[in-house]
This record gives C-alpha cells, structure tokens and sequence, in this order.
C-alpha cells in the first residue's frame, strides 16, 4: 500500500489537495499479507484501521498502531478489538492474537538496485482457542522485503518464515509466506494495488492462495483509505472477503521532530 501512496503523492497537487500542517505523508501498509520497505516517519505516530467481512461466516477488525522510532526504523503493534467465524457449533467471537514489531531498512533504492528491509515480530496469544480464534501459543516470525520502481510500478517481493508453537508444548511448526504486490496511480490521488500471496505449512498440510485487489485514495498526505477484495485461489484459502479501511499519521510526537524527513525510501522521496 505504501508503494501507492509513493506514487500518489508524485503526481501533483492533485494527488494530495488537503496538506497536514506538519506535512508528513501517511505509509501505509494495509490491506496487503506483504509490508513494504518504507517506514513510519521518524517521531511521528500513524494508526491502520479497518474491517474485513466474508459475507458468509467471518469478521475482522485489523487495527495496527506505528512509532517511527528513526530513519528507517518502525516498531509497531498490532490487534484485532473483535473478531467472529463461523464454526459448526457455537460460534466464536473476541479480539484477536496482538503481534508486536519491529520493520527496518537497510538498503536504500537506487537506479540499479532495489530497497530492502526486515521485519520481525512475535505473536502474543491473546486469541481465545476455545472459540476458535487462535491456536493459544506463542509465535515468531521474520520478513526479509524487496521493493523497486519497476516503469511506474512500484512493485514488492515479500518472503516470511514463521516458528508456530504449539500449547501443548509439542514441536513447533513452520510457516512460510511468500508476496509479491504492485501498485501504481490511476488519476486524482487514487490508485489501484494488486497482490498474489500464499500460506503454506507443509506439518499441517496446509496451502492457502489468495489475491488482494484494490483502491486506494490519498484524501490527504496524512490520510489515504483503502477498499479492495480477497479472493481465494486455493482449496484452503477463504472463499472471498471484502476489505475496506484507512490509515492516518497524526504527525511528530514532540514539536521538536517536525521537520524530520518521512520514512518512505530514498526512491519514493
């Protein structure tokens, strides 16, 4: 999503007709498996919030709270207030696992070279088991994270390798998450975004498959929503789901930072 905002905002003015005071632009990374490698600009504070919604038997509430703790260096936590599926008895309905983060860049893009970044983060199981929500265990994961301007694309590979524990202290699992996402401005601060992305666990013979497709409009530099669908490709992937939510940085967290440069890659800038 950041990649769409990169590209929103070098359009022109009218990309971005509403300008915060502080004028640091939003970086998002919902609604996408996949982060980029741009990151919360330094000092400053952004909230992702939306809902996902299968029609027929699921309910998300993604929310994701963003420090730009430097340069390039976010640390971010992640939650779900309410979540609801549908089982074969009762169905299970509470707040979701609460994942914190880290997302760093290390590598800035060039002509000839791609950013890179990583991102690591560890799953607290907050997440009743009992109502089908979680697995009740601790989890760690790690990104490693691509991102070039491919003629006006600005286009991610996204490869993730998660450590799943088990609560009843049996072996752990590995999960492997692969993306690649693009997205680019159509015209007036809106833009389209594409992603294919999988989930796979060979040790519970699992492959999920998915696209996301969507719409993303800079209201503001700070402000840019989002809508799009998830369509599942796979016997194991949801069926569809519909997406929808808005990101907002509410600028420097101490009046001494305004100023500082944004977190988006030396590219995007």
């Amino acid at each position: 999503m950041r990649t769409v905002l990169s590209l929103l905002l070098a359009v022109g003015p009218g990309a971005c007709s509403f300008v915060d005071l502080q004028d640091v632009p939003a970086t998002p990374q919902r609604p996408t498996l996949s982060s980029d490698t741009a990151t919360t600009a330094k000092g400053t504070l952004e909230i992702e919030a939306g809902v996902a919604v299968d029609p027929t038997d699921a309910f998300d509430s993604p929310l994701q709270l963003k420090v730009g703790a430097a340069e390039a260096t976010e640390l971010f936590l992640a939650w779900s207030p309410y979540r609801w599926v549908e089982r074969s008895g009762p169905d299970g309905r509470g707040q979701g696992n609460l994942f914190i983060g880290v997302r760093n860049r290390f590598l800035e893009e060039t002509e000839s070279r791609p950013s890179a970044a990583f991102q690591l983060q560890t799953k607290i199981p907050t997440a009743s088991e009992r109502e089908g929500l979680g697995s009740g265990a601790l989890d760690f994961l790690g990104a490693g994270i691509v991102t070039k301007d491919l003629g006006g694309f600005l286009t991610t590979g996204f490869y993730q390798i998660g450590i799943l524990g088990e609560p009843d202290g049996g072996d752990t699992d590995l999960e492997h998450d692969v993306a690649i996402a693009s997205g680019t401005p159509l015209v007036n601060g809106l833009g389209a975004f594409a992603e294919v992305a999988g989930t796979f666990i060979r040790e519970r013979d699992t492959s999920s498959v998915f696209t996301t497709l969507g719409l993303a409009y800079a209201i503001a530099r700070d402000v840019v929503a989002d809508a799009g669908v998830v369509v599942g490709l796979s016997d194991d992937a949801p069926d569809f789901r519909v997406v929808a939510g808005v990101t907002i940085n509410f600028g420097h967290l101490f009046p001494g930072e305004r100023g500082a440069a944004s977190g988006a890659s030396a590219r995007a800038r």
